[in-house]
């Protein structure tokens, strides 16, 4: 284990201030001034590739088959990209580095659903930017961008093209959407401890590091076939983890599975998903995020697993009819498979509370894509259904083992999908955007920040499926705090065109990547949370209270109270130093394990040491 990983951000902060009194705990970025209104430049006067600058004031039929009136433009004309990889770059200048927002008017007559280009700074893409339908010029937001101090390059280049931009404006980033300071509360105020200790945990991470995960091979593909109870659950099928292993060294810390197997189905297959995810946390030490590929049949007579589908007919050859709206209606035999199947999936969850296993539960996932059925008719319907599915698995169920991760997009239109705070734990976004057999190891950051403010900064922001893991260096310099990756399965890990094996290394050994090793054990993880901290189980370690006195017997080390000084008791000095977990008498006097009379970085390395087998002695001499 890198034990360095640990100390890593409390001793960037202890070491040049000297003292945990002077210890900056702000994870922001930095926040510049410039005018209130920001600083506008005009596309026109911008560089030019394959595309051009125009100053036409009529388009004489748009995509609703009429006229549009375009004639006020700013300047003396726009930009007009009509084909992929055509591009405008305009010249930017800030006083200082830090993350500005990026607004952009624009016009997008050709196309009632959407156009989307995309956004490039200083030569590396931040993500995309939708377009909504309009018939006039009309400024958005394009989202929110690391600037260095100086001239800085932002390009708009086509992906889906037929837009004209007019002008884009730079202006200051609010503070929210920097600080990188969720709330510490979980949508369910039951959550057990266990479910407590692990959101602790990502809070404490989230904006110093990210957690490697995997998303597990699944499918109708023969799983498990050595799988058994003595042998376990976790046997065959590892290619993915294998080849991590293999090539890094390392194992993720994070396993995708998905439930998509599972259903209430006669013929129903159950390929151990549910038992994998347990072995998982409880065996590995690892973290489980589970999704929900929710098939449901096209008729009420073919209800088999074989005559389930999860796609639309638009989306794929293989597709359901299922209707989200009748399913939602009390009485039709959609709303009979909704419940069985939710009575089933509650079932299997359930076997994880047992085990004690938290899950970061993402269902619904992908909804806006509209190519799943639980997307396919709009935002409410589709809203009414999560929250349906939170009510049910919650308060009927009783399931309190789930972080509600809710996967979005960065539209204009996805505030309107948002199932809402109180249903939702942390926010998740699914990257794909590898293209032309090329990796995009962008940190798509304007994307992580775009979602970030979504919330107001409520939620952590996680990238929840991922083709191409971002590399290290513009997850470092682009300060994209995004919670964990974790890579579809196949080809989209192994992939040379997706994922190159060294950047695949470099992000797996470097300090800001937690692996599967470098975890700790959440059920001694303390609970750090603003709804404050409950233990009913004497053997599992809380945080101390203010009121807590020292024991008669000191023992120098032992943070945490469970009689033992370990790796645990390591990282609760560090999260002590960082200012994330409250001091107390007790934890000042038993931190002290260098006998200085002070609490400091001398006793972080003197506890590293102790941990470490070297010949020292805790507490004073």
């Amino acid at each position: 284990m890198k034990l360095s990983k640990i100390l890593s951000a409390v001793t960037a902060f202890v070491l040049t201030f000297g003292s945990v009194s002077a210890v900056n705990t702000e994870k922001a970025v930095k926040v510049n001034a410039l005018p209130a209104d920001g600083v506008k430049y005009e596309f026109e006067d911008g560089a030019f590739d394959n595309c051009k600058a125009e100053s036409w004031t009529k388009i004489d039929e748009c995509a609703s088959g009429n006229s549009a009136d375009i004639s006020d433009w700013s300047g003396t004309g726009f930009a007009n990209i009509t084909e992929k990889g055509s591009s405008v770059t305009v010249t930017v200048e800030v006083e200082e580095d830090g993350l500005y927002e990026v607004l952009i008017r624009y016009c997008q007559c050709f196309d009632m659903n959407k156009k989307v280009q995309y956004l490039n700074v200083n030569g590396v893409n931040q993500g995309e930017v939708s377009f909504p339908y309009g018939e006039k010029f009309e400024e958005m937001s394009a989202g929110y961008v690391p600037l260095k101090a100086g001239k800085n390059e932002i390009q708009i280049k086509g992906y889906w093209g037929y837009t004209m931009f007019d002008y884009l404006v730079v202006k200051d980033a609010d503070p929210s959407v920097s600080k990188l300071d969720p709330e510490r509360k979980l949508s369910n105020p039951n959550a057990n401890d266990t479910t407590k200790r692990l959101f602790s945990y990502l809070c404490d991470i989230y904006g110093k590091n990210i957690l490697s995960g995997q998303q597990e091979y699944c499918g109708s593909h023969s799983y498990n076939l050595n799988a058994n109870p003595d042998l376990g659950y976790i046997v065959d099928n590892e290619l993915e983890f294998e080849y991590i292993l293999e090539e890094t060294g390392e194992m993720p810390a994070v396993r995708g599975i998905d439930f998509l197997n599972y259903s209430s189905a006669d013929d129903m297959w159950d390929d151990n998903a549910a038992e994998r995810t347990a072995e998982w946390v409880n065996k590995f030490g690892g973290i489980a995020t589970v999704t929900y590929h929710w098939s449901v049949p096209s008729d009420p007579d073919e209800t088999g697993r074989q005559n389930r589908f999860f796609y639309v007919e638009s989306a794929s050859a293989s597709y359901t009819t299922f209707s989200i709206s009748k399913a939602l209606e009390e009485g039709t035999w959609e709303n009979e498979i909704l419940m069985a199947d939710i009575e089933f999936l509650a079932s299997k969850l359930q076997l994880l509370e047992d085990a004690d296993v938290p899950v970061l539960w993402r269902p619904l996932h992908e909804a806006e894509g509209a190519w799943f059925w639980w997307g396919a008719e709009g935002p409410e319907n589709c809203k009414k259904l999560y929250r349906l599915l939170y009510d049910q698995l919650t308060n009927v169920y009783g399931l309190d083992n789930l972080i509600w991760v809710w996967t979005g997009y960065t539209f204009p239109t996805s505030p309107q999908w948002y199932p809402g705070d109180e249903y939702v734990d942390i926010v998740g976004y699914d990257k794909y955007n590898a293209v032309d057999g090329m990796p995009n190891l962008s940190s798509i950051s304007s994307t992580f920040y775009n979602l970030v403010a979504s919330t107001d900064g409520n939620k952590m922001v996680t990238m929840s499926e991922n083709d191409s893991i971002p590399s290290l260096d513009n997850l470092l310099e682009d300060k994209a705090g995004w919670l964990w990756f974790c890579p579809w399965y196949n080809n989209y890990l192994t992939s040379q065109q997706i994922n190159p094996v060294d950047e695949l290394v470099k992000i797996y050994q470097s300090e800001y990547c937690i692996t599967l090793d470098e975890l700790p054990d959440i059920r001694k993880y303390p609970i750090n949370l603003s709804d404050g901290v409950s233990s009913e189980d004497p053997d599992v370690t809380t945080p101390p209270t203010t009121t807590d006195k020292p024991s008669e017997k000191v023992v120098y080390g032992d943070l945490n109270k469970d009689s033992k000084v370990d790796l645990s008791d390591l990282t609760m000095l560090s999260l002590c130093l960082l200012g994330d977990t409250k001091t107390t008498s007790y934890i000042e006097e038993v931190a002290d394990v260098n006998g200085d009379g002070s609490f400091n970085i001398a006793d972080l390395s003197h506890l590293k040491q102790y941990i470490s087998k070297d010949p020292v002695v805790l507490g004073p001499q």
